[in-house]
């Protein structure tokens, strides 16, 4: 585990960050059940809608992949923290997975989060927006680029991950 923490300070560089891509809203995008044995058990507690890209194993993926994202079930309304957004970015599969077949070992090898700060203020029972975007894959191995927003657009996390596909 890495940290990198400082406090703001004066800068004539403010750029915002990457403004969220205009997709399907959560409730025109199909929701990903929780099946029981077959996808992931924490998949209990978090509501996907599917709104960019195909879904795992389809055979028909493409580089981006995404929708949206929030805890589900008995959830206690609160602010959004760097846990739970740890959590909303990590319930995503490898975007490599839309490209296979069939289910096929994968393995992630590097990964890394960056949380943009201040926090915007969110609640743990609304949408965020997540994108992925594969920037090479090839010889069994994927690099994959994804970002966070905040339901209001605004940019609250950075991902990257090099996955490793057995098929």
């Amino acid at each position: 585990v890495q940290g990198s923490f400082g406090a703001p300070r004066e800068s004539v560089i403010n750029l915002e960050g990457v403004p969220a891509p205009q997709i399907k809203a959560p409730e025109d995008s199909p929701l990903l059940p929780y099946i029981k044995g077959v996808t992931p058990e924490f998949m209990r507690h978090m509501s996907m809608a599917w709104a960019v890209g195909a879904l795992p194993f389809t055979g028909r993926g493409t580089r981006e992949m995404g929708g949206w994202v929030r805890f589900a079930g008995d959830i206690k309304d609160e602010p959004l923290t760097e846990t739970h957004l740890l959590a909303l970015v990590d319930t995503w599969p490898p975007a490599l997975l839309p490209l296979l077949n069939k289910p096929t070992a994968g393995s992630t090898l590097t990964w890394t989060i960056e949380f943009v700060q201040p926090l915007p203020q969110v609640s743990t029972l609304e949408w965020c927006q997540y994108l992925a975007v594969i920037e090479h894959a090839r010889d069994g191995y994927g690099h994959v680029a994804a970002n966070l927003w905040a339901p209001n657009g605004e940019l609250v996390a950075i991902s990257r991950q090099t996955v490793a596909v057995f098929g």
